[in-house]
């Protein structure tokens, strides 16, 4: 997320030779997908943990998302054509805004009463890798004059996370 906020732009300028208006049209679409994600996302926890539980619902949606984001970044990496690296990667940040409705619906099926320390300890995570991410961008950029470099890091860092989600159990509170 935030390499969209704070590289996205020069990215597409600089690296991938769109224009200012054409990279312009580029940029917010990520955010237009993740938005239309979110709110999908949300209806389709609720529709799979109707069917078939909350685990499908939370982890299993949680799991997919974040898998199918670290293909898409790795494909992006790949890619020799620019629409095509910016399409993947305005599509990767789509594909994880899809289990953000289960990354905050499973913090309150396993914090219960304490859903509020789980909540926020969960966003007090995922903001230091946020305040990590561009750091590891400019060094990788200035450093070893590499763009690609981010783009395997954050794939197996969602790699990760697709695995991490497996490991949790949206029954079992912290408090029990």
């Amino acid at each position: 997320m935030y390499f969209y906020f704070t590289w996205l732009p020069t990215y597409l300028t600089q690296v991938l030779g769109f224009s200012a208006l054409s990279g312009g049209l580029f940029a917010p679409l990520p955010f237009l997908l993740a938005g239309i994600a979110n709110l999908t996302g949300g209806w389709l926890t609720d529709q799979i943990a109707r069917a078939g539980g909350l685990r499908a619902a939370r982890c299993g949606l949680g799991c997919a998302a974040f898998l199918t984001c670290a293909a898409l970044v790795l494909g992006s990496a790949l890619a020799s054509d620019p629409v095509v690296k910016a399409t993947l990667l305005a599509f990767a940040l789509g594909s994880v805004d899809l289990a953000l409705a289960a990354c905050w619906a499973v913090c309150l099926d396993v914090g219960a009463s304490h859903a509020g320390v789980v909540t926020g300890f969960m966003n007090t995570v995922g903001n230091i890798g946020g305040l990590l991410a561009p750091l590891v961008v400019g060094y990788s950029v200035t450093r070893c004059g590499s763009w690609t470099i981010p783009f395997y890091i954050t794939a197996g860092v969602y790699g990760c996370g697709a695995l991490a989600w497996l490991t949790i159990d949206p029954l079992r509170r912290v408090d029990s």
